[in-house]
């Protein structure tokens, strides 16, 4: 399992990111921007090789995206509903997207199979997304996938709402009335400290 860190910042949505591993590693250039309809993503190896893209098919709330891989559209997603757990399914490489936008955890599935992880974690420098991939041919489309999740759940400050929440009100987490589930308390609370 290799792990991947993409640092989020509001000024990338028109430039250039660079995906590193965790030795700090340059590993691939994602270039490109989100806004209308038919910008796009493009992910390039270090050496320049185009390896993937994603492209905005439509606006509005429910936005969707084509990817692609080797120029050839290999899979659509959608955006789905959901506040504290979200399902988004993308069709034809059928894979199944699982988390929460309030703690912008995810993992992605191919059947019982977990293709790859993302969670934001905070670094010196602020806040990114860690990517765990267990198969480096799947590095592409996760890194083009978690740059879609993350456009969704954009902020100019990348720690997660929830831990936000609870810095505000320290006993939010113990007087909640809803039930989200006391393993993400207890697992926001220690990030948070």
């Amino acid at each position: 399992m290799r792990q991947l860190y993409i640092r989020d910042r509001s000024t990338d949505l028109h430039g250039t990111t660079v995906i590193r591993d965790k030795n700090g590693k340059s590993c691939y250039l994602l270039v490109g921007k989100w806004g209308i309809r038919h910008d796009a993503l493009s992910l390039y190896a270090i050496d320049g090789a185009l390896l993937a893209e994603v492209k905005q098919l439509s606006l509005g709330l429910l936005p969707k995206f084509a990817l692609y891989v080797n120029r050839q559209r290999v899979g659509t997603i959608g955006k789905g509903f959901g506040l504290v757990q979200q399902v988004v399914y993308i069709r034809d490489i059928n894979w199944i997207i699982v988390g929460s936008p309030l703690t912008s955890r995810y993992r992605v599935f191919c059947g019982s199979h977990l293709v790859f992880s993302i969670h934001p974690v905070k670094l010196s420098s602020g806040y990114c997304h860690e990517l765990k991939v267990n198969n480096k041919n799947d590095e592409p489309l996760a890194i083009l996938v978690a740059s879609i999740l993350n456009h969704w759940a954009r902020r100019s400050n990348q720690e997660p709402i929830f831990a936000k929440l609870l810095k505000r009100s320290p006993n939010l987490g113990t007087s909640m009335s809803f039930s989200i589930s006391n393993q993400l308390n207890l697992s926001i609370n220690k990030k948070v400290k």
